[in-house]
């Protein structure tokens, strides 16, 4: 009985600790053909959208697309803009060194 409550507790603990990253990527659909091909990283839940469905409030803070926010329990943490080409190149080891930055 003492075994199972401890690996009870030490599920629950594990899942009370972890800590959820989201990269988010807006594009425009004139701008489909510059989608950014984002990494394959664990534990990083990858999501898009586009600019047209958002609400004016997201809308009007967006300067250039496509672009990318890396977000951490629904906080966004850092963001990638396009530059003037409206293409946006992203490594994954500047992904990986924003997260372990922010762990």
């Amino acid at each position: 009985m003492k075994k199972i409550t401890l690996i009870l507790l030490m599920f629950l603990s594990s899942y009370t600790y972890s800590q959820k990253y989201t990269l988010l990527q807006i594009n425009s659909e004139w701008n489909k053909a510059n989608d950014v091909k984002l990494p394959n990283i664990k534990g990083v839940e990858n999501l898009y959208a586009f600019l047209e469905e958002q609400p004016s409030s997201i809308k009007n803070s967006v300067k250039a697309v496509p672009v990318v926010i890396l977000y951490k329990n629904n906080t966004p943490l850092y963001q990638w803009n396009a530059d003037i080409s409206l293409r946006l190149k992203i490594k994954e080891e500047e992904i990986v060194e924003v997260i372990n930055k922010n762990k």
